[in-house]
């Protein structure tokens, strides 16, 4: 999380990063309280994101990470959504897994009206007919140089918490082969969607610094998750 926030404030290149969690654990919406997951119990991990929305619990899935100059996107938040769940779209369908935009729904809202983010798919959101298969959140800043983050989480299996998911095992086998396909297509159709050519990189030395500011002083101290939206 310290890391997406640091990409996000250093302005630098368009950065797209795939990872996973491990253990795996729970991230909370911007604006969540962590006393409406008191049932969770005391040994479930749970940190809070720099983006909106509801919680996740983040199992085996793959998340990914999309910092940019706002200008590199739609102005209007729903297109900019539409644009990057439509390059998704086009990935998953050509391994196997039909899914779509849902096409009715309340907006994009930071504030959800539901605790967990899979648990009432909104407009544009990416669904199979099982449910809602990806999770996304933006956080928007204004500086002179307008940027946003754009948060993405993509269930391969259940997780254990939200068990009412879709996820892309429902369709295909998940091995270590389709893994390595889909974070490949991942990239190529997002970085097309974006009209860029994708090149591997690597944090810069102030990005580094700041992703270990903001995990001491932010992001791992109880204060943080404890704040009151």
């Amino acid at each position: 999380m310290a890391v997406d926030e640091a990409l996000l404030r250093c302005g630098g290149k368009p950065t797209l990063r795939l990872y996973g969690w491990r253990p795996h654990a729970v991230s909370l919406g911007w604006f969540q309280s962590l006393s409406d997951f008191a049932d969770l119990g005391p040994t479930t991990p749970i940190v809070r994101r720099a983006t909106g929305g509801g919680a996740i619990h983040h199992g085996d899935e793959l998340t990914f990470s999309l910092a940019l100059d706002a200008a590199l996107l739609p102005h209007d938040i729903a297109a900019s959504y539409a644009l990057l769940h439509d390059a998704i779209v086009r990935v998953l369908r050509a391994l196997g897994v039909p899914c779509r935009r849902a096409p009715v729904g309340g907006p994009q809202s930071a504030r959800p009206s539901e605790r967990w983010c899979f648990a009432a798919p909104v407009k544009d959101d990416l669904v199979t007919d099982a449910g809602k298969l990806l999770g996304s959140a933006q956080r928007r800043i204004t500086t002179d140089r307008p940027r946003v983050l754009h948060h993405g989480s993509l269930v391969l299996h259940r997780p254990q918490h939200t068990p009412f998911v879709a996820a892309v095992a429902d369709h295909v086998e998940v091995d270590d082969s389709l893994r390595a396909r889909l974070r490949r297509a991942l990239v190529a159709e997002l970085a097309a969607s974006l009209e860029r050519i994708p090149q591997p990189g690597t944090l810069t030395a102030a990005e580094r610094t700041l992703a270990t500011t903001l995990r001491d002083d932010v992001y791992g101290s109880q204060a943080h998750l404890d704040r009151r939206p």
